[in-house]
């Protein structure tokens, strides 16, 4: 009886969180695609960041999988949405992703934002000497403030 009792609150909790507008979303938008994508990523990221992990790429590869699930960030993203949008802007978003233009925006918007980012990272690489000469001053400006100090 106690099992049927637990089975069927979480078929109730399941169902109620399924019809709540913001879930509506995230599944329209392909949120739990883009964190398996996001999943992927990390592991480059790390191993990218230290190549001497490259032989633990698939150790690596199987934490993410294990911890990086939407089950365990799906509520906290729904958390995410409700804090910027209303009810109703959401169900309005939700409007709105499914018509064809919505469907093209979610369509393209990664590559949107990878160009943007590639933009973005020429523009730093164009700069970089600037940056690199301002760290340098202001370095060399700290430097000569602590050997005063220190007199």
């Amino acid at each position: 009886m106690k099992k049927l009792l637990a089975a069927s609150l979480m078929t109730l909790c399941m169902s109620t969180q399924a019809a709540e507008p913001v879930y509506e979303l995230m599944d329209l938008v392909g949120s739990k695609d883009q964190m398996d994508q996001m999943s992927t990523q990390m592991v480059t990221m790390i191993v990218s960041s230290n190549p001497a992990l490259e032989p633990h790429r698939d150790d690596i590869q199987a934490w993410t999988t294990k911890y990086f699930t939407w089950d365990a960030m799906k509520d906290d993203m729904a958390e995410i949405y409700r804090k910027y949008f209303t009810d109703d802007e959401i169900k309005k978003l939700i409007e709105f992703y499914e018509t064809p233009v919505g469907q093209k925006a979610i369509e393209v918007m990664p590559q949107l934002f990878q160009e943007g980012s590639q933009i973005g990272m020429r523009i730093a690489q164009e700069h970089q000497a600037e940056l690199q000469a301002i760290l340098e001053k202001a370095q060399s400006e700290t430097e000569a403030e602590s050997d005063s100090a220190a007199e």
